[in-house]
């Protein structure tokens, strides 16, 4: 097995989760409101089941964490790629989320696929793990 680096590209997410275990995401009253309304429950049953209790808001909240991570983030295919149950519905403060290679989470979340990033700025890992990596890229609909 060989080792190498891949082309530069675009970065893109690449659903490791690693963000949704760091940070707890904000939410105003409006998105709370929505998110319930998506759910089918009411807005007192939302905030009973999905918000940190610890946070003082009326007008704010923060999405409670539930083993290690976001009560919405769901493991697939091991640890290594994670979906959003909520991902059409989520806050803003999700939606500004950028990955970039050069953030700490994404990093840990390349290091989960045995990738690196090189000083040049580009992948490096084995070939193996680099083909891995872009195929499961390739297979999803990235926006």
């Amino acid at each position: 097995m060989g080792s190498g680096e891949n082309k530069e590209r675009k970065f893109q997410c690449f659903h490791c989760g690693v963000c949704c275990t760091r940070y707890q995401v904000y939410m105003t009253l409006t998105e709370a409101k929505d998110l319930a309304a998506h759910l089918g429950v009411s807005l007192k049953k939302f905030l009973r089941s999905y918000t940190d209790p610890r946070w003082p808001g009326n007008e704010t909240f923060l999405i409670h964490h539930q083993n290690g991570a976001c009560v919405f983030l769901k493991r697939m295919q091991g640890d290594k790629v994670t979906q959003c149950l909520i991902y059409a519905y989520r806050p803003q403060d999700c939606r500004s989320w950028m990955p970039e290679m050069n953030k700490p989470e994404c990093q840990q979340g390349l290091s989960m696929w045995g990738l690196e990033v090189s000083p040049t700025g580009k992948l490096r890992g084995t070939i193996e793990n680099l083909k891995r990596f872009e195929l499961f890229m390739e297979s999803q609909d990235v926006e």
